[in-house]
């Protein structure tokens, strides 16, 4: 009985995938593509406004450190961090679509 059981769930899943009607693909990429770009530009949109605030901040954490070495530091670190952030966030759509373009001769 130990060996049919696994049988019966597996033939059951078949029976249920070929059951459920078919879905044709979009002919249009863009369809499928629209809802992500959505949320891309949303995640695009708030990465920004924290970058921003974390620049902002390390500039007045390194105005006010004084004589501090390594609070200076850590300014410079979060500035850095913040400033490669914003870059990754803004050229990794035009790295996609670089990558992903057709060549052309």
């Amino acid at each position: 009985m130990k060996g049919i059981y696994p049988n019966i769930v597996v033939v059951l899943f078949a029976v249920f995938l070929l059951a459920l009607p078919t879905v044709h693909a979009a002919t249009d990429v863009s369809q499928i593509t629209a809802p992500l770009d959505k949320i891309y530009d949303l995640v695009k949109a708030v990465i920004s406004v924290v970058a921003v605030l974390a620049i902002t901040f390390a500039g007045v954490k390194f105005m006010f450190s004084g004589d501090n070495i390594q609070a200076r530091e850590g300014a410079k670190s979060m500035l850095g961090y913040a400033i490669v952030g914003l870059v990754v966030v803004w050229v990794a759509p035009l790295m996609v679509s670089f990558l992903t373009s057709p060549a052309t001769v």
